[in-house]
């Protein structure tokens, strides 16, 4: 982090035990507002400095110390930098001419600043030009250069790296080393390198898979649908998710013949959706239950809509532990939809759901709670199960404790 005061860098760690002391490095005591900061900052961009300079174009860039956001005012001022070297104004301008952004979009212009920078062992630097080169494929140029800015521990360049060896682009493939560089990067916080470890072990699984297919394997057929279906560790690819899960349904596996239901329902194959989803739920799975009860009461697969059948279902669903099933067999009781009316009965579905982790249930108790309905009103237990739910992303949750705050304050 640069100090304003004296522009010289100190880790982070250092300008957290600096805090608001005066500046051990110059002695100047800490600026008393964003406009004395400002000032001081102005008085180096006035002397020249580098540094000074490159950090008024970024302030400019991100809006600090009160200034109106300009990209145009921030390519400007490091233009000026980068004619005094300084290799942050080099990237941070490249940047701009690589996305056209208040500057002319060029992106020779981008690959030169960024060679610039890279040649004097800018790891941001040697990161971006390797991602440019390789968007023309130059793969190996741009493999020496992203090799190196991996090498200088950027997370960015480690995952980046992986992909080369996994995919073989600008080297050979090498999957050990694959993987040792998603692994780098992952454990940094990385979420493109952890999927990508877990593409790569997507791919190991799907090879397995498919041999284990050849023998005739129905659980294999299931799992190789799956990652057909998802593109994961192989092409997507629909049709064949499609032919792994009917070779299995039709040997009588419940899970394929509800994953089939589902597949020809989005192909709108309406009745054959339906026979497939019937015959899991016939064997008493609970997501072909579930499917099932969905399918009656919200009228899918070309069916009357019938939320005294989808009771019925969801009720067998229930008895076999099915936790979505709870939640939506509640919000027949709680409404009094195909089932009778019955509060109480609900509450306690909801509880059952809740207390198995489901959002769906968390939100609708904590709502019995708000709202008194087959519970004693407890804003208390009514916060703490829709903050559950709002933890886990649940939209209608967030909004009924927006509501519940609304109702306290």
């Amino acid at each position: 982090m640069l100090r304003i005061c004296c522009c010289r860098t100190v880790c982070e760690s250092c300008q957290d035990k600096i805090g608001t002391g005066a500046c051990p490095l110059c002695r100047l005591p800490c600026p008393k507002n964003e406009a004395e900061d400002l000032a001081r900052l102005r008085r180096h961009v006035e002397n020249e400095v580098p540094e000074a300079i490159t950090h008024l174009g970024d302030s400019y860039q991100e809006g600090w110390y009160g200034l109106v956001k300009s990209d145009k005012k921030a390519a400007k001022i490091w233009k000026r930098a980068v004619e005094l070297g300084d290799v942050e104004a080099m990237v941070s301008l490249g940047e701009l001419h690589q996305r056209g952004s208040a500057v002319k979009l060029d992106k020779e212009k981008a690959e030169r600043l960024f060679r610039m920078a890279a040649d004097r062992g800018d790891a941001c630097a040697q990161s971006s030009l390797g991602l440019l080169l390789h968007s023309e494929e130059k793969h190996e140029e741009a493999f020496r250069y992203v090799a190196l800015a991996a090498d200088q521990g950027r997370t960015s360049a480690e995952s980046n790296l992986g992909v080369c060896y996994r995919d073989g682009e600008g080297t050979e493939v090498d999957l050990g080393k694959a993987r040792y560089w998603f692994e780098r990067a992952a454990a940094k916080g990385s979420e493109q390198a952890t999927k990508n470890l877990a593409r790569l072990d997507a791919q190991k699984a799907a090879k397995i898979y498919r041999r284990a297919v050849e023998l005739g394997d129905v659980d294999a057929m299931i799992f190789l649908g799956e990652f057909y279906e998802h593109g994961s560790g192989v092409k997507l690819d629909k049709k064949k998710a499609e032919r792994l899960y009917r070779a299995a349904a039709d040997r009588g596996d419940a899970a394929a013949q509800n994953n089939s239901g589902i597949l020809l329902y989005h192909e709108k194959k309406f009745e054959e959706a339906f026979r497939y989803v019937a015959l899991a739920a016939d064997q008493g799975l609970t997501a072909g239950e579930n499917s099932l009860g969905v399918a009656y009461h919200q009228g899918l697969f070309g069916l009357v809509t019938s939320d005294k059948k989808a009771a019925k279902i969801w009720k067998r669903a229930v008895e076999l532990g099915s936790v979505e099933a709870m939640t939506k067999l509640g919000e027949l009781y709680e409404n009094g939809s195909g089932v009778k009316l019955d509060k109480k009965k609900a509450e306690r579905l909801y509880r059952m759901a809740a207390d198995r982790g489901d959002a769906p249930g968390e939100n609708n108790l904590g709502c019995c709670y708000q709202h008194g309905e087959g519970t004693e009103v407890d804003l208390g237990k009514a916060r703490y199960w829709l903050e559950r739910a709002a933890a886990k992303g649940h939209e209608r949750a967030i909004e009924n404790l927006a509501d519940l705050d609304a109702q306290v304050y």
